[in-house]
């Protein structure tokens, strides 16, 4: 039983661990195109990524002709 325990343990070690590094790699990315840094996606600077860039409207949400970092991971997911 204690090793189920410690098995289901480290598991969710694991999954907590990956979903962090998994945030980390699309905050990274986000500040990457953010060539001004200003916190958004224009769409010149969404125009390095072939995917955003193709569906700039759709992850546009506000349409306010940017994109926020939150409008970037809710497409990402």
């Amino acid at each position: 039983m204690f090793r189920n325990n410690l098995q289901n343990a480290a598991l969710i070690g694991l999954c907590l661990t990956s979903t962090h590094l998994f945030a980390l790699d699309v905050d990274a990315e986000f500040n990457r195109l953010d060539k001004d840094s200003n916190g958004t996606l224009s769409e010149a600077e969404a125009g390095e990524d072939a995917l955003l860039h193709e569906n700039f409207a759709q992850i546009d949400t506000d349409e306010n002709g940017l994109i926020s970092l939150n409008e970037f991971k809710l497409f990402i997911k």
